[in-house]
């Protein structure tokens, strides 16, 4: 577990989730992909899932197709860095990045636990769990690995020239799991709690389509955009009135 962290005097723990590449910089493409949508898509899991967990902030460098450069917008202030990517490159498997300068010690914790735990969900040839030292000198090769304020840590998730690997890739399901790997071992690291004392998980059937959402004190939630487009309605967010409106 992680050995300090704010989230314990009843502060927030904040975790940057970093989906690498996007906009302009598609980064490995093969067998039909672009890493950039692969890695925002798992991204966008992972800070669903952490959503769940008791004073926890989730940070996304980017909730959508956008470019970032290597730069303090990918490197927020926050307990815990994880930088999502995918390989290219005539290899095959999952291989974590961890630091041998930048709080290495929790880093090598925080990588093993996550690559651990990624494994256990995907059958991925393992690669290992990998450091490099800068030839700038006494510092992490990797910018996501040197630079960020917290624990780092970069996976890459397979590798995208790999037909084997792609073929993983391409599964909705499968980029589920890689994203719950990645949660285990955050969870496993920091300690963090599941968020449910005062409320029970439910599922909202329409149509025979699924919906997530919970009860609290005896009333019945579920996101609201997911429903109403299910209805054949159109969901707008009225910023200056703090409205969410429903239209036909």
């Amino acid at each position: 577990m992680m050995s300090c962290w704010r989230g314990q005097g009843g502060e927030k723990m904040r975790i940057c989730i970093d989906a690498g590449h996007g906009g302009s910089d598609p980064g490995a493409v093969g067998n039909g992909l672009k890493e950039k949508d692969i890695t925002l898509a798992i991204s966008l899991k992972i800070a669903k899932k952490l959503s769940q967990y008791k004073n926890v902030e989730v940070v996304l460098t980017r909730n959508k197709d956008v470019y970032l450069p290597l730069s303090s917008v990918r490197t927020p202030q926050c307990d815990v860095s994880v930088s999502v990517h995918v390989n290219s490159g005539g290899g095959r498997g999952l291989e974590t990045w961890t630091a041998l300068y930048n709080k290495a010690i929790e880093s090598q914790k925080l990588g093993k636990l996550i690559h651990q735990n990624i494994l256990k969900q995907i059958p991925f040839e393992d690669r290992g769990i990998k450091s490099k030292k800068s030839s700038a000198g006494n510092q992490d090769y990797l910018y996501m690995i040197r630079k960020p304020i917290g624990v780092p840590v970069l996976v890459e998730c397979g590798f995208i020239d790999n037909s084997t690997d792609a073929g993983i890739l391409k599964q909705e399901s499968n980029l589920e799991k890689i994203a719950q790997g990645i949660v285990n071992g955050i969870v496993q690291y920091t300690g963090i709690k599941e968020d449910d004392d005062d409320m029970t998980k439910i599922k909202i059937l329409y149509n025979n389509k699924e919906f997530d959402g919970f009860i609290v004190d005896g009333t019945s939630y579920v996101e609201v955009r997911k429903l109403a487009e299910a209805l054949g309605l159109n969901v707008t967010w009225n910023a200056q009135k703090n409205i969410v409106e429903l239209k036909k």
